[in-house]
């Protein structure tokens, strides 16, 4: 929208049975909105921002499969494109009724540190807040993937090592 608001409903045929007019939102019918929406879809379209999102993805979710052998707190890795979060767990743990090991809540929070002071900035979320968010620009390039995973190896190694 172009930092204005802008809203779309989207839904099936047979699921329209306003009457015209029936349907009103706050962010609809306003044009300048509207154009720059549509140039932005056109944008990601014309230079393949979804494609480059995913491979870019796929390339963070490999660095962090790597990072696993090295660091077992590192548990589940999951999400969908560029939109990964890793899940710190206690390796040495309970491991819940479905076999997986618990939360480390409280790696978590000093990882996120150690990442801010190399310079990358991470959120956290999650159960108990123990998943790491990575959640980069859309356009990063490969070295920088490679860079965010160098600097998250690093981290990781610093908040071990200080427990």
């Amino acid at each position: 929208g172009g930092s204005l608001p802008l809203a779309v409903v989207v839904y099936r045929d047979w699921l329209d049975t306003w009457l015209p007019g029936a349907h009103a939102g706050t962010f609809r019918g306003n044009q300048m909105a509207m154009a720059a929406g549509s140039a932005v879809m056109r944008y990601l379209t014309e230079h393949k921002v979804c494609e480059h999102a995913a491979a870019m993805g796929e390339r963070l979710s490999e660095h962090l499969h790597i990072l696993q052998r090295d660091f077992p707190q590192l548990g589940d890795i999951r999400g969908r494109g560029l939109m990964l979060g890793v899940e710190l767990v206690d390796p040495t743990g309970v491991p819940d009724a479905q076999g997986h090991p618990p939360v480390f809540g409280r790696l978590a929070p000093l990882v996120q540190r150690e990442c801010l002071k190399r310079g990358l900035i991470l959120e956290l979320g999650g159960r108990h807040g123990g998943v790491v968010r990575f959640l980069p620009p859309l356009v990063i390039t490969a070295a920088e993937i490679d860079r965010v995973a160098d600097i998250f190896g690093r981290a990781m190694a610093a908040a071990t090592a200080s427990l």
